[in-house]
Formats: C-alpha cells, structure tokens, sequence
C-alpha cells in the first residue's frame, strides 16, 4: 500500500505537519555544511529567491538565475510543492494542471539540470527531485491522495485495515473469482461494474473530505483501497489475455 513520502533531513529541527501559508521563508541551515547558509532547508514557499530577488519559475525553492537551490521541509505539502491549492478540498486535483506543474518542477530541479554544479547543490537537487516526484505519485492516484491527506489529519490506513461492508466482501471474492475463469467479455464488464464503484466512492470521498468528516473518509478510502485492487487485478488479467 501506499506509504508517506516524507523527505528527512539530518540534523535539523522538526515540527508536525502543518500546512505552509504564507510567503515569508523560514529556513534550517544544514549543520553538516556550516557554511552553505545559501542552501538551507526551507519551511515555506516563496515567490521570488530568496537569494537575488528574482521571481521563482516554480513553486519549488530553485533559481536558476543565480543557482540558488535548499531542501523542503517536510511540514510543507505536497500541493504547495506543486503549486495546488490545498484548500477548499485537498483531495480535489487538477490532473493536467499536476501533470504540467510536476514537469516545470523536474526540469529546473531534477539532478541532470544540476550536474556541473558542487557536490552539495547536487545533493540538494536530488533531494528536492525525490520529494517532487513523491508528491506527484501521491497526488496522482486517488488511493494515494486520499491517504496522503488522511496521514496529513492524524489518520494512516494500514494493510491491514477491515472491510466491514460484508456485501462488499463477498462481491469482491466473487469478483476475484471471476476474474480468474471469465472470458474477456466478461472480465471487461466486471472493469466497468468495479469502475463505477469506484467513481461513487471517489464521489464519497469528496464529499466527506469537503466536510471534513476524518472517520468518514478514512472508510471510504478503505473501501477504495479493495476496489482500486480489484482494478489492479482485472489489468493484469486483461494485459495476459
């Protein structure tokens, strides 16, 4: 299942999670390297470097006018990484708008970009290019979303997490079954059965997240989480046929 993708860096001073607000940026200096104070970790987002002024391409703390370049403290999210509103409903994302943000991100950050470079600011740049693509990974996957925004709320959802729909239990031992012995018609209409079902959960989840509602929406995303395995399945199946 999916896990949290939180970057930590050595010797620095961490808080709990907490969304990044505003545009003034705090910084850890990295203690390992005393005197690149121009790299530090950062813990909110700016506009404009924080080195020579000028207006950020990305999101991201890296500037390639003056290759200034620093960490991101894991208490920043994922959305603002990428330049998405978290609020009014974290779990309500623009995929192309993720998609073309992610890849304006990778190619002023990604290592490549940064190999004639110390050593250091390639260190950084890896791991500004590692958390950047676990925000994308978790924010492109309903799954992966909405537990990434229940561990953000003080839930996590575990492998081994009970379904306690018994309807639905048996629906998807039925369903593996079928998967297993069915011709490709009806594996294909058990594809668009179990993609309905995951549409109204997605729809559910929305909701519950809009309210707010944390129990809620964590059964929900359990219940996601045995439908988006069901969908596994059946790929698989269809891909070997």
């Amino acid at each position: 299942m999916f896990l949290p993708f939180l970057v930590r860096v050595a010797q620095t001073t961490h808080r709990p999670l907490a969304l990044s607000n505003g545009y003034y940026a705090r910084a850890f200096t990295d203690k390992a390297n005393p005197s690149s104070s121009r790299h530090s970790v950062v813990t909110s987002l700016t506009k404009t470097c924080p080195s020579c002024g000028t207006i950020l391409p990305t999101a991201l703390p890296v500037c390639p006018n003056c290759n200034y370049i620093a960490r991101i403290h894991d208490s920043i999210s994922y959305h603002d990484i990428l330049g998405l509103p978290y609020e009014p409903n974290p779990f309500v994302v623009d995929a192309a708008l993720l998609k073309r943000r992610f890849i304006e991100a990778q190619r002023v950050s990604h290592p490549d970009a940064w190999a004639t470079k110390s050593e250091f600011q390639q260190d950084i740049a890896l791991d500004v290019s590692n958390t950047l693509n676990a925000a994308y990974k978790a924010l492109s996957s309903p799954l992966h979303r909405i537990e990434y925004v229940l561990q953000r709320n003080g839930l996590v959802t575990a492998e081994a997490d009970p379904l306690d729909d018994l309807e639905l239990i048996s629906e998807i031992m039925e369903v593996r079954e079928e998967i297993e012995d069915g011709d490709i018609e009806r594996i294909r209409t058990l594809k668009e059965d179990n993609d309905n079902k995951i549409r109204e959960v997605v729809s559910a989840v929305t909701k519950s997240v809009a309210e707010k509602n944390w129990e809620e929406t964590k059964v929900a995303a359990v219940r996601l989480k045995y439908l988006t395995g069901i969908a596994d399945a059946i790929k698989q199946r269809l891909d070997n046929m």
